[in-house]
């Protein structure tokens, strides 16, 4: 698999799309802002249009959003970083596409862009100040607030290892194995796969909690995944739960065969 920073945007914001409670909260705005009508719009649109306006700026800015802050640290910041960086990558990596989404949306109901009160600078302005706001909420309070509440909660011996909080919160499942694709990690769970970009050394050092054998230099595997060992076309392979086979190199065969006599004790 040959997947680039843009492939996997494109991947995330399927799996924002793919999420029902997203799209209740995207519609649930959009309705309130087309009855409310800021930015002049209740002056300058009928309520039916005005509701659509709201919901296609909702959406598409959302859309948007999702693929600039993405994007943009998948590029700047691919291992993270303090907290202010984080908000500063992903407010302005996110503030860019939100207004030409919105720029765009306008012009299809305001042929004169000045009915909104706004210029294309101050557009820009409200975005990048909003983006960078949203962002400082989402990683300085709701996601130490979440982490805390995962961690207070869970027992000790069903702690998670940190790998899956890299992973969209619904691909967070049980680790089945990961394999390296270029430079990223393709995660398996029981709930699906995720690429992170990072090396699979480190992928395997966020793994704590989860037995695991390394049976090639670019595949590791959960043991509690393995449904067996087997020789295909003179060469071993591991046969995962999922009925996915992975190769076993020579230089790990012996770790393998190890475990094979271990599972049948």
């Amino acid at each position: 698999m040959n997947d680039s920073p843009i492939h996997f945007t494109l991947r995330q914001l399927h799996g924002v799309f793919s999420s029902p409670l997203a799209w209740g909260i995207m519609v649930g705005v959009g309705v309130i802002a087309g009855i409310t009508g800021p930015f002049s719009t209740f002056e300058h649109l009928a309520p039916a249009p005005r509701i659509a306006y709201w919901l296609l700026i909702v959406v598409g800015s959302y859309g948007a959003g999702t693929i600039g802050a993405t994007l943009a640290q998948a590029l700047i910041l691919p291992r993270g970083g303090p907290l202010i960086a984080r908000i500063a990558v992903l407010g302005i990596g996110s503030s860019i596409p939100v207004t030409a989404a919105v720029v765009s949306i306008s012009w299809l109901f305001f042929p004169d862009l000045s009915d909104t009160g706004l210029s294309l600078l101050e557009l820009y302005i409200y975005c990048l100040f909003i983006g960078l706001a949203l962002m400082g909420v989402i990683e300085g309070v709701v996601e130490p607030q979440l982490e805390r509440r995962k961690t207070q909660t869970a027992p000790e011996t069903a702690k998670m290892p940190k790998i899956l909080d890299r992973l969209p919160k619904d691909m967070r499942g049980s680790l089945s194995h990961m394999s390296m694709a270029d430079h990223y990690v393709e995660v398996h769970t029981n709930k699906g796969k995720s690429l992170i970009l990072m090396r699979l050394s480190d992928a395997i050092g966020e793994t704590e909690g989860v037995e695991g054998l390394q049976i090639h230099r670019s595949h590791r595997v959960a043991r509690a995944a393995i449904a067996a060992v087997r020789r295909v076309d003179n060469r071993v392979v591991v046969e995962l739960a999922t009925g996915e086979r992975l190769p076993v190199s020579r230089s790990y065969l012996a770790t393998v065969r190890a475990h094979e006599k271990g599972a049948t004790r």
